[in-house]
């Protein structure tokens, strides 16, 4: 590749980390966002009213799903990713700001929604239907009292098969960090050469987010996380859609800063997108990394 002329060699493009959330939940680009962006409902058949097994002379039965209320539907509220650039107008004119401007927007993408879907600072301001992990209906299991990761993530296994009425796989998210000592030290994380992410030995996908924190669900009195103390979670499918990429300003004059007579452009980008989760299985479990 030859050297630019202008003498700037143009930034490499940022790579989301490989195991993150649109790894494990590919977006629903094709779908018209015109038709989500401001709310839709998602209907879900996970939950059953009620379910038996029968004898072929119908005298005797067991109950495989006690009569119940399913929930049917959620109402799902997107949140927009925006991303804003102030810089002087004085360097690197040759630069394509407003292309560089939709690069990070779209590297930054991933990141944003994992934030959002853990620590559902925009749900949860807004009191939407549609829950973070963190959301305070998490069921906590071993009464919120940290296990090793090896253990947590055993017994999180178990229980959802027990939680999901309809024995979904489910889906796991944990830190970099739990996945790392998961990883080496039990051997319980591996890679199949037909999937481009992570699962446990049960065949569990598990989504390992650079934008998780770690925290636990609301109002748990040890819902902070630390360098030691992480959480794990369990919900049944996730989905995710994202819209187009838009530039507020149409070219660079109209980024210059009028007002504050200086030679600074602001430039922002915009984007819409939502994350949410199938709550028929939502677990936490507390996991203490020294253990």
């Amino acid at each position: 590749m030859a050297f630019p002329k202008n003498g700037v060699v143009e930034a490499p493009k940022i790579v989301p980390s490989a195991f993150g959330l649109l790894t494990v939940v590919k977006p629903e680009n094709s779908v018209d966002e015109d038709m989500w962006v401001r709310g839709f409902s998602q209907e879900w058949e996970t939950e059953l009213y009620a379910a038996k097994n029968w004898d072929d002379t119908d005298t005797t039965s067991s109950v495989v799903v006690a009569a119940g209320v399913p929930n049917y539907y959620d109402e799902i509220k997107p949140f927009f990713i925006e991303v804003e650039e102030l810089r002087s107008g004085l360097g690197f004119l040759g630069l394509d700001r407003i292309e560089r401007l939709k690069r990070q927007t779209e590297g930054i993408t991933q990141d944003a929604m994992e934030k959002e879907l853990w620590d559902g600072a925009i749900r949860k301001g807004r009191s939407h239907d549609n829950k973070a992990l963190s959301s305070s209906t998490a069921t906590i299991l071993n009464s919120g009292n940290a296990l090793s990761a090896k253990r947590a993530l055993a017994l999180l296994e178990f229980k959802i098969g027990e939680m999901s009425e309809s024995g979904e796989q489910g889906i796991i998210h944990m830190t970099r960090d739990t996945a790392a000592i998961l990883s080496s030290n039990s051997q319980m994380l591996f890679h199949n050469k037909d999937f481009d992410h992570l699962q446990t030995m049960a065949g569990t996908p598990v989504i390992i987010g650079s934008g998780y924190s770690g925290t636990g669900p609301t109002g748990d009195a040890n819902a902070a996380a630390s360098d030691t103390n992480k959480w794990i979670y369990a919900t049944g499918l996730v989905r995710t859609y994202v819209g187009k990429i838009d530039v507020v300003n149409d070219n660079l004059a109209q980024a210059y800063d009028v007002s504050g007579n200086n030679n600074s452009m602001r430039l922002k980008a915009i984007r819409p997108a939502a994350v949410y989760f199938d709550t028929s299985i939502h677990l936490a479990v507390r996991v203490d990394l020294t253990l």
